[in-house]
């Protein structure tokens, strides 16, 4: 299996667009601590996907699996979550996206291993076809509230929190268990 980065991540849309209203979480009615409440917010979901592997930034990965030729298994995605994808072929310029399908669903209350699998009467490509995997979300406003609400709980302790502390735990960070309780994807 071989997995490489298409597009840049940009990790400031989502946080920019989400500052008003935290903001008003953390009530904050300045705007002179703007810049730093952006980055603690954008710090605040970088903790969220590092911790539990589910991505929020929108970006592109190209994955070329190890193909089960002549079998009908499918194959376990290795990122969450699939907003869309393109299959090509050998040549890389045939899109064969409509013999595959996701199964699995990323919703904004639960979470479940997405996979890739052929329709019916469709069997897999040749080894060297490839997977444009879309990940994450275009947007703030296509993110979860759950996450959401974790960032902006993490965000505000990042904010209050300036200076160095005592992290003897997860749970010193507000709700930091959520995090890995309520998005973590286990892998098998």
């Amino acid at each position: 299996m071989k997995i490489k980065r298409d597009t840049p991540v940009d990790r400031t849309i989502i946080p920019a667009a989400l500052l008003p209203a935290f903001k008003t979480h953390c009530r904050v009615e300045f705007s002179r601590d703007d810049q730093y409440l952006t980055q603690a917010l954008a710090r605040a979901l970088d903790v969220f996907e590092r911790l539990t592997e589910f991505h929020v930034f929108g970006v592109s990965y190209i994955w070329t699996p190890d193909w089960p030729t002549g079998s009908t298994e499918r194959l376990r995605l290795p990122l969450q979550p699939v907003e869309a994808m393109v299959v090509t072929d050998v040549d890389g310029n045939t899109d064969i996206s409509a013999s595959y399908e996701i199964v699995g669903e990323v919703g904004t209350d639960q979470v479940a291993q997405q996979w890739l699998q052929p329709v019916s009467g469709a069997s897999w490509p040749a080894a060297s076809a490839s997977v444009k995997l879309t990940i994450g979300y275009a947007d703030a406003a296509a993110v979860p509230p759950g996450i959401v609400d974790i960032a902006f709980r993490v965000g505000s302790f990042l904010y209050e929190n300036r200076d160095m502390t005592a992290i003897t735990a997860v749970d010193v960070m507000a709700y930091a268990n959520s995090f890995i309780t309520g998005y973590w994807v286990p892998r098998a």
